[in-house]
């Protein structure tokens, strides 16, 4: 070969690797771009993407609208609005449309520095519109300057409270008119790390697929993968879990939770000191047959094993404990401040310290009567946020084997909007399809059935198969909290029959054409209702419906004269022309409202009595009847 001919077999070569390089970089470039992109976030009031619109409160006076503690954040925001973004160009004022104000508790206008489009860019910032914001956990929003605005609920002082943006706490909520509310915060929401964490991290919804929605979900681990942290626990941790695994009782609840967390990913090389609450500790916070289990809440939990651990270059020993008579002050990786002491006897935070141990890594271990940081008022405080962790009393009657039924049935019995409901619920044998727990029921209100006539209906018709059928398109298998309602969403029902979620800009949510009208009713830790103001699929019954108004009409129509009552138990001659109402009598046993009807008692007949005998020999003494309602008989006499 020529030496011309092997210059260009080279210089092809060369080009054809530099090509490959160049696509490999390109390659490469997209992955790691799709990699870091941050997911899309799932806005509540997703409609205003890219209005330019502001509120009209200048005829509000909000600092009286407020009580006397948040009114100077009021006037001061206030006060800002009005000389700094009233007539902003670009942007329209509106008066139909709600808005959320999000008031922080101090206004530092020093540090804007007098720039002007600086201090707009805050206003906005704090301006959330096309939705009231409803201050519950995981609802994210888009605020005036197309940034999210995320709730989420968090643990400050031992305590839970709800917190935007991971960083401003959220003090209260405030509705000041129709379309205008405030929420006062203790913060602001324009720290530049705020705005970088909120954008990539929340659109992470907290469902299983299972629908399994009382699990205690694991905290997301942060700055850290799983690899590095189960590194750091083999390291660190390896000797303390070899220690709680060998101890053959009395730590085996704190084993548990920490197995299940996430401390690992805080604990170095240094030295700790661990105060471990005995099983007895924990034990006393159990309800004893049902009620709320503190613990059960993932993320307090966390809060509680993170203040047992204390960073220290040398641990405290017991000797050196009882040696000394100063107290000894340490803070835990929770933030929180514990203090030992040696009288009257070895103590943190007037906890008893019943044991010590020294691990061969250097790990102090301390065993105490009591949790620390735990007491009476924070469980409450907690309770009263986690309605849905709390556990129910067994009930035998009315449905043994279906509970969240069974305690729905007797919650809803207790309000009077819902007595059509109970109604249906006592008539039609659905117990063997609403099994158990884990369910989500959306209850239509009196008024609901109402409009249909439902409440004219037999309860032979409720009981029918239609009647069922319509009833169980009312129940979703798996607990839905008012997040997992995404607009646009299919849901299948018990029934058979879909249902779409539709979640308005005035954050209304409908389900196909009913709207919620109150929303996250936990029926304990079994399921959650909502309740509705209509049915779900009432062309079911609409024959039915029917055919009872047509029997209405005819009815009005009954002679006025001195002949025979008319009942159910007759028989009509052969030759005699059935109407549509002894038809309807014959099929439905003959329930109306007419003025011309008097209720009788039914007699009773041996025949009658041999059959309550029979029925009654066919039930052991252990069994559990569901509630029927009692069969009445209808019986026409003439008018007087």
């Amino acid at each position: 070969m020529s030496t011309s001919a092997r210059r260009k077999v080279a210089t092809k070569f060369r080009i054809a690797v530099a090509v490959v390089f160049y696509l490999g970089a390109l390659l490469g470039d997209s992955v790691s771009a799709s990699e870091d992109e941050p997911p899309v976030i799932s806005y509540i009031n997703r409609e205003a993407s890219g209005k330019k619109i502001l509120p009209d409160f200048g005829s509000v006076h909000l600092g009286e609208s407020v009580p006397e503690q948040y009114r100077a954040a009021a006037n001061g925001f206030a006060r800002l609005w009005q000389e700094h973004v009233t007539g902003i160009k670009g942007y329209d004022t509106v008066k139909d449309v709600p808005f959320t104000l999000i008031v922080p508790d101090k206004i530092d206008e020093t540090a804007f520095g007098g720039n002007e489009p600086k201090i707009r860019e805050f206003l906005l910032e704090h301006v959330v519109p096309g939705a009231l914001v409803e201050v519950k956990d995981q609802n994210t929003y888009l605020n005036l300057n197309q940034h999210p605005v995320h709730v989420n609920l968090s643990c400050f002082d031992m305590l839970m409270a709800y917190e935007i943006n991971q960083s401003a706490k959220v003090l209260t909520k405030r509705n000041v008119t129709e379309n205008l509310s405030l929420v006062f915060i203790v913060g602001n929401l324009t720290e530049s790390d705020v705005q970088s964490s909120s954008t990539n991290k929340f659109n992470k919804r907290n469902i299983q697929e299972t629908n399994r929605y009382n699990e205690p979900q694991r905290l997301e681990m942060k700055n850290t993968t799983k690899e590095l942290a189960a590194n750091k626990e083999n390291r660190i941790g390896q000797h303390l879990m070899s220690f709680l695994a060998g101890m053959k009782s009395g730590t085996k609840v704190f084993q548990h939770f920490l197995t299940s967390s996430n401390l690992s990913q805080l604990m170095d090389d240094s030295s700790y000191m661990v105060f471990i609450p005995s099983d007895t500790a924990f034990q006393r916070w159990h309800p004893i047959d049902w009620g709320f289990y503190p613990f059960s809440v993932q993320e307090f939990t966390e809060t509680v094993l993170r203040n047992h651990f204390v960073r220290t270059k040398q641990p405290l020993r017991m000797a050196d404990l009882r040696a000394t008579h100063t107290e000894q002050r340490f803070k835990t990786l929770g933030g929180e401040y514990i203090v030992l002491k040696n009288k009257p006897s070895p103590n943190v935070n007037n906890v008893t310290i019943l044991s010590d141990y020294t691990l061969s890594n250097g790990i102090e271990v301390f065993l105490l009567s009591e949790v620390l940081f735990v007491s009476e008022a924070v469980v409450s405080r907690l309770h009263q946020m986690h309605k849905d962790k709390e556990t129910p009393p067994l009930l035998a009657f009315p449905w043994f084997g279906a509970q969240f039924l069974s305690h729905s049935f007797l919650a809803l019995e207790r309000d009077t909007r819902f007595s059509q409901i109970t109604r249906f619920l006592n008539t039609a044998e659905i117990a063997q399809f609403i099994s158990g727990s884990n369910y989500t029921f959306f209850v239509p209100t009196d008024e609901a059935f109402e409009r249909y006539s439902f409440d004219l209906l037999p309860d032979s018709v409720l009981g029918s198969e239609k009647g069922i059928k319509m009833l169980l398109n009312h129940f979703i298998r798996g607990r839905l909290y008012d997040r997992d309602l995404k607009d646009g969403e299919l849901i299948d029902t018990i029934g058979g029959m879909p249902v779409k979620i539709q979640r308005s800009f005035e954050n209304t949510v409908r389900v196909n054409s009913a709207r919620i009208v109150e929303s996250e009713v936990f029926v304990y830790n079994l399921g959650t209702m909502f309740y509705i103001d209509d049915v779900l699929y009432p062309d079911l019954l609409r024959d039915e419906v029917k055919a009872i108004t047509d029997m209405k009409n005819v009815d009005r129509n009954i002679p006025d004269s001195g002949t025979d009552a008319y009942t159910t138990e007759q028989n009509p001659p052969i030759t005699e022309r059935l109407t549509s109402t002894t038809t309807f009598r014959s099929l439905y046993g003959l329930l109306t409202t007419s003025a011309d009807v008097e209720l009788v008692p039914l007699e009773v007949t041996e025949i009658s009595k041999r059959n309550i005998d029979e029925n009654n020999s066919q039930f052991q003494d252990d069994e559990i009847i569901t509630p029927k309602a009692l069969p009445l008989r209808y019986f026409y006499g003439p008018k007087k």
